[in-house]
C-alpha cells in the first residue's frame, strides 16, 4: 500500500455500473471482489459541473434533499476528500461529529448514504470515526461492512486489528478478502498468524491478499502464492478475470515478492523483466529488481 495507487474499491452490488473509486496501496492487492467501483454518478452526470458547495452544504443534502439527492451528496462528499485541498479537508475535519451522527443515523435505512460516508471517512483518515466504522463492520448489509473495513484500513490505526481479525473469520468472503487487505495496510505482526491460516482459503482473492498482507510483514509464508500470481499460465487459468485486474494482481505480486528478497522469486522478477509481453510489466519488474 504506500502510496494510494489505484484504488480499487469497494464494489456495489450492482457492480457493472462503476468503475474504481478507493485507493490501492502499493504492495497490497485490492481485493478483486471490490473491483469495479467508481463512477457511475460520473457517468450519470459527467456533463454537470460541479458547483462549489462547502462540507456543510453536502451534509444539509445528505440530511434534507430527496432520496437521489442524499446519496449524490454523499458521493461527491466523499469523492472530494479523496484528494481535498487543506480548506476541504479541514472543513471536514470541523464537521466530523455531524458527519458521524448522519453515518450512525443511516444504520438500517439508507445504505447507499452509509457506504459513500465510510469512504469518506476512511479518506479522512480521522481516528475519531474508528468506534463507528469497528460498529459498522458488523453492519447487516455485507457492502456496508465491507465498505467500512476498507475505511478502517485506509485511517491504518491499530486499534482496527482486533475486528479485522475477527472477520477475516467471515462466511462472507469478501468481507474476508476485504479484511486481509485491510490487515496488511495495517501492518501489525499481531495479524500474522491469522493471515498465515487463509493462504489456503476457499477464496483465491483471500488467499492472494493475505500473501500480499503477509509479504508486507517480511513474512514470506505465502512465497509459493505469490509466485503463482507472477505466472502468466496461472492467470490465464481465470478466463473471467479482465486484463485489467490480471495487469492489477501481476503487478502488486511483483512489489510485494521484491520486497521478501527471495532468491526463487527474485529470479522470477528477472525473467519477468526480459521476457513479459508487456511493456509496462517488464518496466514494474525492472522497478521491483532495484
Amino acid at each position: 500500500m504506500t502510496e494510494e495507487k489505484l484504488i480499487q474499491e469497494p464494489t456495489e452490488e450492482n457492480g457493472n455500473k462503476e468503475k474504481k473509486i478507493l485507493v490501492l496501496f502499493r504492495f497490497v492487492l485490492v481485493p478483486l471482489v471490490i473491483v469495479g467501483v467508481v463512477i457511475f454518478v460520473i457517468v450519470l452526470f459527467g456533463n454537470l459541473a460541479l458547483k462549489e458547495k462547502s462540507v456543510k452544504d453536502y451534509l444539509y443534502d445528505i440530511r434534507s434533499g430527496s432520496k437521489s439527492e442524499r446519496w449524490q451528496a454523499a458521493y461527491h462528499l466523499s469523492n472530494l476528500l479523496a484528494n481535498p485541498n487543506k480548506d476541504y479537508e479541514e472543513q471536514a475535519r470541523k464537521n466530523l461529529p455531524e458527519i458521524l451522527l448522519i453515518y450512525k443515523q443511516s444504520k438500517g435505512n439508507d445504505p447507499e448514504i452509509r457506504r459513500y460516508l465510510a469512504l469518506a471517512l476512511g479518506r479522512l483518515r480521522d481516528t475519531r470515526a474508528i468506534p463507528a466504522l469497528i460498529e459498522s463492520a458488523n453492519d447487516e448489509d455485507s457492502q456496508t461492512a465491507i465498505w467500512s473495513l476498507w475505511a478502517l484500513g485506509a485511517i491504518s490505526d491499530k486499534q482496527a486489528t482486533p475486528v479485522l481479525l475477527e472477520k477475516l473469520d467471515s462466511p462472507d468472503s469478501g468481507i474476508r478478502t476485504m479484511s486481509a487487505y485491510a490487515l496488511g495496510v495495517l501492518n501489525d505482526p499481531k495479524s500474522i498468524p491469522s493471515l498465515q491460516g487463509h493462504l489456503d482459503d476457499s477464496s483465491q482473492e483471500v488467499a492472494w491478499n493475505s500473501a500480499i498482507a503477509l509479504a508486507r510483514m517480511n513474512d514470506a509464508s505465502g512465497a509459493d502464492i505469490l509466485s503463482k500470481m507472477m505466472d502468466r499460465n496461472y492467470l490465464n487459468g481465470f478466463p473471467n478475470m479482465s486484463p485489467e485486474n490480471k495487469k492489477e494482481l501481476l503487478t502488486n505480486a511483483l512489489k510485494a515478492s521484491a520486497k521478501l528478497r527471495d532468491p526463487k522469486l527474485t529470479e522470477q522478477i528477472r525473467t519477468i523483466s526480459k521476457s513479459d509481453p508487456d511493456p509496462s510489466i517488464r518496466n514494474e519488474a525492472i522497478q521491483a529488481l532495484k
